[in-house]
């Protein structure tokens, strides 16, 4: 056996094999259904509202709800889709329809809040704040471990659209239990904590997927 096959053979012996990761769209679907299920399991420990049938039933609660999990499901495909070397930054703006929907439903909402009460509408709510930022630490990062196993070749968007789908979730399961009488409000400390925690995220992406941005 030649220098060269011996090296060969040892290298040979030293390797380990690598289970292959499965498609981008069965790990979006498995972060989707933990992210359904812990904020379900939150919801229910918060005890969810008692007149969750009548606010469905009117649009101004139900088109933004629907709309919020609608961007949670998206970006968190996005996210992971993203995560294949090779896939196009235009990924980031799957959530961008019903992103519009939602911020242009709460916007009108919030306008007409506006014009007939002043800053009457405005309001605090630091559960809102707490909430969201609470639930989304979990699930971002989850998703960064499993998007981690991927190495994305740009991990500030791929993180920002996995930390948008998890707040967005935790946003959507807020509005089950907790009581925000205005859209003002709900523009304030909903989008506006789905905002940071997706910002902060884009921020430390690199670091959190421990790969390379090109």
């Amino acid at each position: 056996m030649t220098p060269s096959e011996k090296l060969a053979a040892a290298l040979s012996e030293a390797l380990v094999p690598v289970a292959r990761l499965d498609p981008p769209l069965k790990r979006a679907a498995k972060w989707l259904a933990f992210a359904a299920v812990l904020v379900g399991v939150l919801v229910v420990l918060h005890d969810p509202r008692d007149d969750l049938a009548a606010r469905f039933a009117e649009a101004s609660f139900a088109v933004p709800w629907i709309a919020s999990v609608l961007v949670a499901i998206t970006a968190g495909i996005a996210a992971f889709q993203m995560s294949v070397p090779g896939s196009s930054r235009r990924l980031t703006l799957l959530p961008a329809a019903p992103l519009a929907v939602w911020l242009g439903w709460l916007g009108t909402g919030c306008a007409a809040e506006l014009a007939e009460q002043g800053m009457g509408a405005l309001g605090t709510s630091w559960a809102c704040l707490r909430f969201i930022a609470l639930t989304s630490v979990p699930l971002a990062g989850v998703m960064a471990i499993m998007l981690r196993k991927a190495a994305p070749l740009a991990p500030p968007p791929t993180m920002a659209m996995g930390a948008l789908a998890a707040a967005a979730f935790a946003s959507a399961g807020l509005e089950l239990f907790h009581h925000l009488q205005t859209s003002t409000m709900v523009l304030m400390w909903h989008l506006g904590t789905v905002a940071a925690v997706t910002l902060v995220a884009s921020a430390l992406g690199k670091r959190a997927l421990g790969a390379p941005a090109y």
